[in-house]
């Protein structure tokens, strides 16, 4: 299988262009595949392999990062830190409507339909949370690149753009730096990663995967109420990480006020 760029960095410094990535994972594979139908999963050492009715469709293989699809077009072996998210959504989706009974795959492709009626998360509602936070301001987090700060000083940064609304993300690769919304404070990253690698990655200019510390998410991928109110909730906790103490209680004492 193709050996996939290394997903850690050595020392300091700026992004080495050996670690470049996309926002693709094993983990996002994974969570993909187990998310369809009827799917059979099986574990052996380092390789995941999923099957449907009776055939395999997909092995995952965490050593090196890559995904063997068996789709109906043949077998494609994808370096995941290489391949676009909605690249290894829509491989992985084929290979398995190929081989699901189909009931199955009309069901998924109305569960599809109907996740995509559900309202994607925009710049302007991220702004609009950034203006509920006491002191929070969107300007120059390092150089002329623009993002939310806590105060008016460079190193209160807590959150920003990637393009079109600002700079590259550090080692993200297109496409998968379009749209997207970098947090440079997370508790929980680790956990996050685990449970919604369909909705949150990383790269190794943020850090390990299994310590907190910076995540990215792509606002298209963030659909409807419920998820749109996590990402607030992160927003809110980045903020708190270096907004100062009399701007934190000032919007504790404004909940404790609108509480009914």
């Amino acid at each position: 299988m193709a050996r996939a760029p290394t997903t850690r960095r050595r020392g300091g410094g700026p992004p080495r262009r050996a670690d470049h990535r996309t926002g693709s994972s094993p983990a996002l594979a994974r969570a993909v595949a187990a998310g369809l139908d009827g799917v059979e999963q099986e574990g052996s050492g380092a390789v995941t392999t999923f099957g449907v009715a009776g055939t395999t469709f997909l092995a995952v293989d965490d050593a090196d990062a890559s995904a063997v699809v068996r789709g109906p077009g043949g077998t494609t072996t994808l370096a995941l830190a290489g391949t676009g998210r909605d690249e290894v959504r829509s491989a992985v989706e084929a290979a398995w409507a190929a081989l699901a009974p189909s009931g199955a795959v009309a069901a998924h492709r109305r569960a599809t339909a109907a996740r995509a009626a559900e309202p994607a998360l925009t710049h302007d509602d991220v702004r609009a949370v950034v203006a509920t936070l006491p002191g929070a301001n969107e300007g120059p987090v390092w150089g002329r690149d623009v993002g939310f700060r806590a105060t008016h000083e460079k190193r209160s940064r807590f959150a920003r753009f990637g393009p079109p609304e600002g700079s590259r993300v550090g080692n993200l690769l297109p496409p998968d730096d379009e749209g997207t919304l970098v947090l440079f404070f997370c508790e929980q990253k680790p956990e996050l990663l685990a449970a919604s690698p369909e909705r949150f990655f990383t790269t190794p200019h943020y850090g390990p995967p299994d310590e907190p510390g910076g995540i990215v998410l792509r606002l298209v991928e963030q659909r409807g109420a419920a998820e749109h109110a996590e990402v607030a909730e992160l927003l809110e906790d980045a903020w708190r990480v270096v907004a100062p103490p009399d701007r934190r209680a000032e919007l504790d004492r404004h909940r404790t006020r609108s509480a009914p």
